[in-house]
């Protein structure tokens, strides 16, 4: 939880509990109406309204360091308040050849490689289990992991934990169709200069 950082555009669970005497209550977010907790959406510059606080800025704080700063704020109100935030938007993205991309919501925390390939439909029929990168961070300059699925030891790094905006690439194998789509140029080329060659040929002859 402290290593996911707060950014615009995540939407938060935000729980406010407080103790009754009996039982912690959530005092706060609760909706009675569906027994749904309600998402708040981080703004562009940063800020997020919450219920009784109204804006707070909560860009760049872990999710630990947001719980703190929103349980501090919440003490003027309740008696030592205990608050609990979760990012329910946060994702990774699956590219399978040619089978397209899929985008996972990590709905759980320490989702490793395999649970979501497993979410994204596992390894497409001409992917290469020998060839699983990673890619995190700035995709200008990212942190890259080479994972290979084929083997006992790369089984194991497939725990390797699964951030937010993950990007997650499998090979893909050449089909017949490939080999035909990346050879044909290169065949309509000698076709053209056969042709030329021997109109060049039927020319002289003349």
């Amino acid at each position: 939880r402290d290593r996911y950082v707060i950014r615009p555009g995540d939407q938060l669970a935000v729980e406010v509990f407080s103790n009754n005497g009996y039982e912690l209550v959530d005092v706060v977010t609760k909706d009675y109406n569906n027994d749904n907790i309600i998402n708040y959406v981080v703004k562009e510059d940063g800020n997020v309204m919450l219920p009784m606080l109204d804006s707070v800025y909560l860009t760049g704080y872990s999710l630990g360091e947001a719980e703190k700063e929103l349980e501090r704020l919440y003490s003027y109100y309740f008696v030592n308040p205990f608050v609990r935030v979760d990012v329910t938007n946060r994702r990774a993205y699956v590219y399978r050849g040619r089978q397209g991309a899929t985008v996972v919501i990590l709905d759980k925390e320490n989702m490793n490689l395999v649970e979501v390939l497993a979410k994204a439909g596992g390894i497409p029929p001409f992917g290469k289990a020998d060839r699983v990168r990673i890619l995190r961070g700035d995709l200008r300059q990212p942190t890259v992991f080479d994972i290979d699925l084929s083997t006992v030891e790369g089984m194991m790094q497939a725990n390797l934990r699964i951030e937010a905006n993950d990007v997650i690439y499998i090979d893909a194998k050449l089909g017949t169709n490939d080999v035909l789509y990346q050879i044909t140029p290169i065949l309509t080329l000698i076709t053209t200069v056969l042709v030329l060659y021997t109109t060049i040929l039927a020319l002289n002859g003349n």
